[in-house]
């Protein structure tokens, strides 16, 4: 079953950076087709130079949300599995209590030791 888990973990945090992944993509087409707007409405080459600059921050800031999605899903991961792996230990519920009925007997039980 762990080997189920560790897969499904594993497709779930790909997913997950796949769709960071696209999500940076499509904010970094957003900002060149905003550069472009507005550098034809530019009038000097420095405002021309500030809107360029402004594509560079807004793509940069795009990565850096992809990363830091990525890190999170990583963590994500991570702590899934490390609970997984306590689980099994019964760390989960710690209110459960197992009463196992008493081994000592008294009489030999038949079939036994004959």
């Amino acid at each position: 079953m762990q080997p189920v888990k560790n897969a499904t973990a594993a497709a779930k945090e790909k997913m997950s950076d796949m769709a960071a992944s696209t999500k940076e993509k499509v904010d970094k087409a957003k900002a060149s087709a905003e550069e472009k707007v507005r550098k034809s409405t530019a009038h000097t080459k420095g405002e021309k130079e500030i809107v360029h600059q402004d594509k560079e921050a807004k793509e940069s800031e795009a990565e850096m949300r992809k990363h830091a999605a990525k890190a999170e899903n990583k963590a994500e991961r991570e702590n899934e599995r490390h609970l997984h792996h306590r689980a099994g230990a019964g760390v989960m519920d710690p209110t459960h209590t197992t009463t196992y009925p008493s081994t000592t007997t008294t009489t030999t039980p038949p079939g036994k030791y004959l």
